[in-house]
């Protein structure tokens, strides 16, 4: 199986903001210029490279990804655990002609994740697709929200809610899923 360490899940989404002290002024510094300085954010943190190892099988595929803090966002580990489970490793693993899995549309999905999720969000289910793309999806609240990334498309996605009976197809709009998954 390929790594796909070229590939870069989350770029600068995964940063939190953090607040750094100020090494003390000067005794001549203005007194309320002090009270500036006593706290900052941190505007910049310096991105730190980190990966992500899921197994499938035997085989290792790393995910890198690059963030300002120490760690990943709560939803990601559950979907990692999700990606290693449902992986489609080879050709067929659907029993017909599914193609396995691309590390890269996965890539894809795991940065449309990180740009619409909040870092408390519920993780999705990650479903593989027959043509080698991935899926994620929710099943919550009497609404269902999917979303795709076919290999030969653009991602979309798709949302369904029972009680209203409203639903909703379009291609990927990053503004409108965030909206969808806050409201799971």
């Amino acid at each position: 199986m390929a790594s796909v360490a070229d590939a870069t899940c989350g770029v600068g989404e995964f940063g939190q903001w953090k607040a750094v002290p100020i090494a003390s002024p000067s005794p001549r510094a203005d007194v309320l210029a002090q009270l500036d300085r006593l706290v900052v954010p941190d505007l910049y943190p310096t991105p730190s490279p980190r990966k992500f190892r899921i197994f499938v099988g035997d085989t290792p595929i790393d995910f890198p990804y690059t963030t300002g803090n120490s760690g990943l966002p709560s939803w990601a580990e559950p979907v990692f655990r999700s990606l290693a489970s449902n992986w489609g490793a080879q050709q067929g693993w659907d029993s017909y002609k599914a193609k396995p899995t691309d590390p890269n549309l996965v890539v894809r999905l795991l940065n449309i994740l990180s740009a619409a999720m909040a870092d408390n969000s519920r993780p999705p289910q990650m479903t593989p697709l027959a043509d080698g793309g991935m899926q994620a999806e929710w099943h919550e609240k009497a609404s269902d929200l999917e979303i795709v990334v076919p290999s030969n498309e653009l991602p979309r996605y798709y949302f369904f809610d029972h009680v209203t009976s409203d639903e909703e197809e379009d291609t990927l709009n990053a503004s409108r899923v965030r909206e969808l998954i806050r409201k799971l």
